[in-house]
């Protein structure tokens, strides 16, 4: 079983693909300019949320070439990454923990994660600071608060199919994705204790009526984290990075250029 978003052909000429050893499920399907990219640059990791993959920031990608390498893994089951039965969300953080260690990268490194990714990133900056220079955590939090779209995966996650065909636009997940996020992930992420660990600076962007994640959580994640910046995005959904793309791009690049 794998969730894929069409990814397209946009500049995607720019990546060179690869697979990245990984003991939990083979490999991880990774993008990387690095090869197709003559000039030596600061590198930034971009870790998408579930149900995504790496192309999720794309508008991100076409500010930040210029001047980064980029480097996107897809997380287990998306975007061409095999699948692997799991039962512990933390299989996510070890999967990218192993993949790290796969990649040849220049140490330190700049993260970005959002969502399920922002959980990963937050974990790997606190457990492992010498490695990351600065941190975005996009649409992220240290746990769910229940809500209109934790109960309806709760109670009705089984008709996910059924109500995506009659509204693709509310519902972009199936079945099996929605059965995955009620069993494991919403009720077994916690990283709350991270948050206080992390010594990179880091930008905190959160959308103002994100469904998943109030502004109250994400204020009370930029307050736990010693070195922290925090901005608002005039966003319904939880996508900003999608939904308000240019916005993004520009809070990320400004945030890179003025924090050392």
């Amino acid at each position: 079983m794998r969730w894929i978003l069409d990814v397209g052909d946009s500049f995607k000429d720019r990546f060179t693909e690869k697979n990245v050893p990984c003991s939990g499920v083979g490999h991880l399907l990774t993008y990387d300019t690095a090869d197709k990219d003559k000039e030596k640059k600061p590198t930034i990791v971009f870790i998408h949320g579930a149900v995504s993959s790496w192309w999720s920031f794309r508008e991100q990608f076409q500010v930040l070439l210029p001047k980064y390498r980029i480097v996107a893994p897809n997380l287990r089951g998306h975007g061409g990454s095999p699948w692997k039965e799991t039962s512990d969300i933390g299989d996510f953080y070890r999967d990218i923990c192993e993949w790290f260690d796969n990649m040849s990268l220049d140490y330190p490194v700049i993260l970005v994660g959002h969502s399920l990714g922002g959980y990963v990133s937050a974990r790997y900056a606190a457990d492992h600071p010498e490695r990351v220079s600065r941190l975005v955590l996009i649409s992220t939090c240290g746990s769910f608060e229940r809500g209109v779209v934790c109960t309806f995966l709760e109670t009705c996650w089984q008709s996910a199919d059924l109500v995506r065909s009659i509204f693709p636009w509310l519902v972009k997940i199936d079945s099996y994705m929605a059965g995955c996020l009620t069993k494991v992930v919403f009720p077994q992420w916690d990283c709350w204790d991270s948050y206080p660990k992390i010594k990179a600076s880091t930008l905190v962007i959160i959308g103002a009526f994100d469904p998943l994640f109030s502004l109250k959580q994400g204020k009370r994640v930029a307050e736990l984290i010693p070195k922290a910046h925090f901005n608002v995005v005039e966003c319904g959904g939880h996508n900003p990075q999608l939904d308000h793309g240019e916005e993004v791009a520009a809070l990320i690049e400004e945030f890179l250029d003025k924090s050392p």
